[in-house]
């Protein structure tokens, strides 16, 4: 006997997710230091200031641990 749907487990699965991910936002919103963090980071970008993640990652040797 099955008392959810298929379509209303996919739903509740949704949901869930979109939850922790709520509770996460919530999170690092208290965290006042990493949203400042966040912010200059966000200007950095818009100002041209960051580098591209493909040299960052040559940079940082990290060609083998990350795949495109």
């Amino acid at each position: 006997m099955t008392l959810l749907t298929t379509e209303e487990k996919e739903l509740l699965t949704r949901a869930a997710n979109l939850m922790e991910e709520i509770l996460e936002s919530l999170e690092i919103a208290k965290d006042k230091k990493l949203v400042k963090d966040l912010k200059t980071a966000l200007q950095e970008v818009e100002e041209d200031k960051a580098k591209p993640l493909d040299e960052l990652i040559r940079e940082l040797n990290l060609e083998k641990e990350v795949r495109n």
